[in-house]
């Protein structure tokens, strides 16, 4: 029996332990650049908030709504009287006339317990707090909207900068594969009398540039992943891959219907927040001079009451009271209070106006110029392909002459230099115009 228990107690331990190892795992998430997008909707840490602050509005208009219902509300009071207040009576009542008598009115224990119910029956707050409310939630849920659609952008900026690096990385092993065989032959060709030290320890020294250049962008490309992963809102430990290739977002690119697409600024996400911020400021005013009208009620109350000197007794007698009836409140007088109020929601409409103002010709302003960047990152990046271009046919043709004599190694390492330049300005205009893109997708983006 104590064999088998153990046995048991054994698979069991195996049993979990083997689920907790599967459980810490990491998981490989395969993505292209609209899957890493609609993921980071869903899992990204502040797009996670702003989804939940719509719930939150949600639940801030039913709060708002039931001020407005009946309100029902209870009360149980119980008072133990240790010394009965004494009243002073005139003598008179006694025939004691020109003297007082002290008398005691009430019993020690009293018990009474009751229920109010009230009904709100006109409050111009109450109707301004249900329109705030439901503007409100408009609020939030453009925000998150916003946030969507910002971290979309990110997300694209982050994905574009992951692959740049990659391919910046492939670059430099080749060229480092490159100067590793050209080292060889070089250092042959010393040992053989046709060439100098200096022209040995000169590539020396450009390869280890070369193994330090491949250092900086590993790390480079180790932190790209780890702030994409934290957009995402992907465990650390989790590994990605990217399905698409830089490749495919430049030769996919529709640069003429970017530079033509119509701006509309009543569907720009910013514009339609700050329309909506102007609503709540125009609430917030209506609530302000809602205070200067009255607010009426109607109540009901029921209550029964006992009392007796013998605590044992206090439950033996009850004594109802039920009461209904109106409540208006009139405003009067404030000494300008109210006033003020008023006067200051007012100068902040006016601020959130202005504010609205200012972003209209803010948010035209940065479409042009968004545009005209991107022309000229376009161009940019076409006259660097053709340097680039240019750069590896003559370094292609420098290699071919020093195979066969017809050029020293100082001339295919200056080519060699010369293209490693021409690349690197390459995948800077190339990342320049990828960056351009989102961030005109971005604005232009109709809600």
């Amino acid at each position: 029996m104590n064999l088998k228990f153990t046995f048991t107690i054994i698979l069991t331990l195996i049993v979990i332990g083997s689920r907790a190892q599967n459980d810490s795992v990491p998981t490989t998430h395969f993505l292209s650049l609209n899957d890493a997008k609609e993921y980071a909707v869903l899992h990204n840490y502040q797009n996670t908030n702003a989804s939940v602050d719509i719930e939150i509005a949600r639940k801030k208009i039913w709060e708002t709504t039931a001020i407005g219902l009946p309100q029902i509300n209870g009360s149980v009071d119980y008072n133990n009287s240790l010394k009965i207040p004494t009243s002073m009576l005139p003598g008179e009542i006694m025939g004691m006339p020109g003297t007082y008598v002290p008398v005691q009115f009430g019993q020690q224990h009293s018990l009474s317990w009751g229920v109010t119910a009230t009904q709100l029956v006109f409050s111009g707050e109450y109707i301004v707090g249900l329109q705030a409310a439901r503007i409100f939630l408009e609020f939030s849920e453009r925000s998150h909207k916003k946030s969507s659609v910002t971290i979309k952008e990110t997300v694209s900026k982050s994905y574009y900068l992951v692959l740049i690096a990659e391919e910046s990385k492939k670059i430099l092993e080749q060229t480092n594969t490159n100067f590793e065989n050209l080292l060889n032959e070089l250092e042959e060709s010393h040992r053989l009398g046709f060439v100098q030290d200096i022209d040995v320890d000169q590539l020396k020294l450009t390869k280890q540039n070369n193994d330090n250049s491949i250092i900086s962008v590993t790390n480079q490309i180790e932190l790209a992943y780890r702030l994409l992963k934290y957009q995402l809102g992907i465990d650390y430990k989790d590994e990605i891959k990217l399905a698409d290739s830089l490749s495919y977002f430049v030769g996919n690119m529709d640069f003429n219907k970017l530079l033509a697409e119509e701006f509309n600024l009543n569907q720009n996400i910013d514009y339609k927040l700050m329309q909506t911020q102007e609503g709540l400021s125009i609430l917030n005013l209506k609530r302000e001079k809602s205070l200067y009208l009255p607010q009426l009620s109607a109540f009901y109350t029921y209550s029964k009451n006992a009392y007796n000197n013998d605590f044992g007794n206090l439950f033996n007698d009850w004594y109802p009271t039920s009461i209904v009836g109106l409540k208006i409140s009139v405003p009067l007088f404030s000494s300008g209070m109210r006033r003020s109020k008023v006067q200051q929601k007012k100068f902040e409409l006016i601020k959130v106006q202005n504010s609205k103002l200012e972003l209209e010709q803010g948010l035209q302003m940065q479409v042009e110029q968004l545009r005209r960047n991107f022309s000229d990152a376009k161009l940019k990046f076409d006259n660097v392909k053709a340097n680039m271009e240019l750069s590896e046919r003559i370094n292609n043709k420098t290699e071919i002459k020093y195979k066969n004599g017809m050029a020293s190694a100082n001339d295919l390492m200056l080519t060699q230099n010369q293209y490693l330049m021409s690349l690197n300005n390459y995948y800077q205009a190339m990342s320049s115009l990828l960056e351009i893109r989102a961030s005109l997708e971005h604005i232009l983006l109709k809600e």
